[in-house]
């Protein structure tokens, strides 16, 4: 083969070589690069993931919204805490979907703002998938593009319904705690504007107090206002139901005791006594002290010293009495149940409540105010009380009194429908029974079974209340109504009958 010939085909030979070592050479570039790639695309999915998984477990809900307000972006906690799923937030409108319409306006002027670059702090309502209100605290922060332009918000949504509910529930018990002062006893009555006179005068002296009246007039009303007059109105106001005591613990609830006085006492204890000092001790149904406590009472009323149970070093203190009681207390001294000399201490400024049927002027204004009351503890409108329904209360002689009044308002407004009121009274005492002459009274005269348990359960309440739900001893329900306590407790029972609060 000719020498040039050679030449070419080693050439082409080479430029082959040449050829297949270029493309090998790519190849491997191009598998580094595709490589690369891969990992580089493992690495972001795994951030993504880590940060999904962050977001995911924040306690606050997350929503990311583009200029338009529109949900680009939304976790789990925002499905918990709206109702709606993921599908039915992304894309919608935040503001439209999750705010009630007369909302709208000041949402969109808050989204306005924000696109200013403004971050925003607030709280609002928030409309559920079910349609319930839900209290949440919203913090937004816009953020920007890579160019610095703000092209949406970032919203954290923490709940704070339990909070709300905490602070609302506060305030209606600040508004109760003001609705027990003296300037809210509600008196049109002269026998109760000559109660408020009495508070006015013995209220700012140290004088020690016993008030008097049948349960439910208003004696523990009556002594907060008493205190809140006094120059001790800064000072703690203790109140001790005497009622509901049992006889060996007496010693320790008034004086307290140390450690290991007895049985179960397994730390200190500051009595009321103490827990009064400077301040007023408001005893209620004082008449239950048991005789062999009363001298102790007396002690510590006369030279305010005591001690505690197991502990032989005295105390003082400086306490103002204001005592309360139903019964007749120079009755009980006579019949050897109260020590005379203790009713004298007492009863330095003695002031009688009258009841409520004495005083019929009082209950129209009483029922408008428990109206009100009971309709906003119970959220819902306030029924009309109109002048027969007033009428018809006042032709009732509730031995409850007012706190007779008081349930039986509440009662009312629970089942009022279309917002009309109507009274469940039960009948008076000289009405429960009627009268069957003979057995040969007409038939149609009887009443039926249904009747006769309505009654029944009308006298038990009745004197329930009159006792002060007690039930066992002389002066207990039980022998008020001439039954075995047993047979008491059985009917109450039947009745679903719970003992009251007294006030």
């Amino acid at each position: 083969m000719p020498d040039y010939l050679m030449r070419m085909v080693s050439e082409s030979q080479e430029s082959d070589n040449t050829a297949k070592a270029g493309s090998a050479q790519s190849d491997a570039k191009l598998e580094t690069l595709f490589q690369g790639q891969q990992n580089l695309e493992t690495i972001i999915s795994r951030k993504e993931e880590f940060y999904r998984t962050v977001i995911e477990s924040l306690a606050e809900g997350l929503l990311i919204t583009n200029a338009e307000d529109k949900v680009i972006y939304a976790n789990s906690q925002i499905e918990e805490i709206t109702g709606y799923s993921k599908n039915e937030i992304i894309g919608a409108v935040a503001y439209q979907l999750l705010t009630p319409k007369d909302q709208w306006p000041t949402m969109t002027k808050r989204n306005q703002e924000r696109m200013t670059g403004q971050c925003e702090f607030y709280q609002h309502q928030i409309l559920c998938k079910d349609g319930a209100r839900h209290w949440v605290s919203v913090k937004a922060t816009p953020y920007r593009n890579r160019q610095g332009e703000i092209v949406g918000t970032v919203g954290a949504i923490s709940c704070i319904q339990t909070q709300k509910n905490l602070e609302l529930e506060n305030e209606y018990l600040q508004d109760e705690i003001r609705s027990e002062r003296c300037g809210s006893i509600i008196a049109s009555s002269p026998a109760l504007k000559k109660v408020l006179a009495q508070i006015e005068v013995v209220a700012p002296t140290q004088a020690n107090v016993l008030i008097l009246g049948e349960s439910g007039t208003g004696k523990e009303l009556v002594a907060r206002a008493i205190h809140d007059l006094s120059e001790r109105k800064n000072k703690p106001l203790v109140r001790v139901n005497c009622a509901s005591i049992p006889k060996e613990l007496f010693e320790s609830e008034f004086f307290g005791h140390v450690r290991g006085a007895f049985t179960g006492a397994i730390k200190d204890r500051v009595g009321r006594f103490e827990l009064a000092n400077s301040g007023t001790l408001f005893l209620d149904e004082i008449g239950e002290i048991p005789l062999d406590l009363q001298s102790k009472l007396l002690r510590v009323l006369q030279e305010g010293q005591f001690e505690r149970v197991g502990e032989d070093r005295t105390r003082t203190v400086n306490v103002r009495i204001i005592a309360a009681t139903n019964r007749d207390l120079l009755v009980e001294a006579k019949a050897g149940r109260f020590r005379l000399d203790l009713y004298y201490r007492l009863s330095v400024f003695p002031m009688e409540i009258p009841p409520l049927r004495e005083r019929t002027e009082d209950i129209g204004p009483l029922a408008e105010h428990f109206v009100k009351q009971s309709a906003k503890r119970l959220g819902v409108p306030a029924p009309r009380l109109t002048k027969g329904h007033v009428r018809e209360l006042e032709n009732y002689d509730w031995p409850g009194n007012v706190r007779e009044l008081q349930n039986v308002i509440e009662r009312a407004v629970i089942l009022a429908r279309n917002g009309r009121l109507q009274f469940e009274l039960a009948a008076n005492a000289s009405k429960i029974v009627p009268a069957i002459s003979s057995p040969q009274s007409d038939a149609a005269d009887l009443p039926s079974l249904n009747e006769i348990k309505s009654q029944e359960k009308a006298v038990t309440l009745q004197a329930l209340q009159q006792a002060r739900w007690k039930i066992y001893g002389e002066d207990g329900a039980a022998a008020l109504l001439g039954l075995k306590p047993t047979t008491l407790v059985s009917r109450m029972k039947r009745y679903g009958m719970k003992r009251e609060i007294p006030l």
